[in-house]
């Protein structure tokens, strides 16, 4: 079903509610997306007597209390349990994941939302995400290559949506350290950015002498200047051998249609589109709804 633009804006707040992921989209709209997850709350900061433990209900109006409710005992354990979410949360320590699936139907219906609604995102998350596998097998990457969380992002350097998830993703390789690493994959969405594909080709060569992140950071920072006569300068400033990167231009242009291939046969339809350890994230450009999939993957 359709969130109404009302709801969106409680989401997300007034001037912010267009930060969606997929938003550089190659279909005509964006998907509407949930809002991020509660934080968790300090002890005595407002859990009601019936609540169950570590779950603040505070700021729930009695009817969504009684959604809220209904929808622990109808929902499975978030681990895959038979037993309900409810059960899970009073009997099940070992379930954490119960702890976040809890939480994230509070923040669903402090939003606004119906309990219907709220379900259904529910489960877009915890009970049947889109799930996809990157071939990350020569992406480049940031972070330790052991780290337990593999984020792959599908980005366009044209899409402002993109340019707004770099320093997200830094973010949470600065505070997870080793524990999250990040694949980038090309997805020039040509019809929507024409210089997104050069600009792509141009990361990709820079990638051959060993400077694809540099170059990825100064295409982001200079967005709106991608022309083939600003790619050769951004090499040259960069201190590239830019004759060969000139000559690796032509095979990086294959190397980002094999991405956007790859992206093709995920249904990827916007950007930036990420998977979390293979689980497609389901949320908003903001960081403390990013932090709490990452840390409910830390706490599988």
């Amino acid at each position: 079903m359709r969130v109404s633009r009302a709801v969106l804006i409680t989401l997300f707040g007034c001037g912010t509610a267009l930060l969606l992921v997929g938003s550089c989209d190659s279909k005509s709209e964006a998907k509407p997306v949930p809002a991020p997850a509660a934080a968790a709350p300090k002890p005595g900061s407002g859990a009601t007597a019936g609540a169950p433990p570590g779950i603040d209900v505070s700021g729930l109006d009695p009817s969504q209390v009684k959604g809220f409710e209904r929808l622990l005992d109808e929902k499975a354990s978030a681990c895959g349990k038979s037993h309900s979410l409810r059960t899970s949360l009073k009997s099940d320590p070992k379930c954490r994941r119960s702890i976040f699936a809890a939480r994230y139907l509070v923040t669903l219906l402090k939003a606004g939302l119906l309990p219907s609604e709220a379900e259904e995102h529910y489960d877009k998350r915890f009970v049947s995400p889109d799930k996809g596998r990157c071939d990350v097998a020569t992406a480049p990457m940031r972070g330790n290559a052991n780290a337990p969380v593999a984020i792959c992002e599908f980005s366009d350097f044209q899409c402002p949506h993109c340019r707004l998830a770099g320093p997200i993703l830094a973010k949470l390789m600065e505070e997870f350290h080793d524990q999250v690493k990040v694949y980038y994959k090309n997805y020039p969405i040509s019809k929507l950015h024409p210089e997104a594909a050069d600009a792509a080709a141009a990361a990709v060569a820079a990638g051959k002498q060993g400077k694809f992140w540099p170059m990825h950071d100064k295409l982001f920072a200079n967005q709106d200047k991608l022309a083939p006569t600003d790619l050769e300068r951004y090499a040259g400033e960069m201190k590239l051998d830019v004759k060969k990167w000139k000559a690796d231009l032509v095979p990086a242009r294959d190397d980002v249609e094999k991405d956007h291939a790859e992206g093709e046969k995920l249904d990827i339809t916007g950007t930036p589109t990420i998977y979390i350890n293979d689980r497609k994230y389901a949320g908003p450009l903001r960081y403390e709804a990013m932090k709490d999939w990452v840390e409910e993957e830390l706490n599988r």
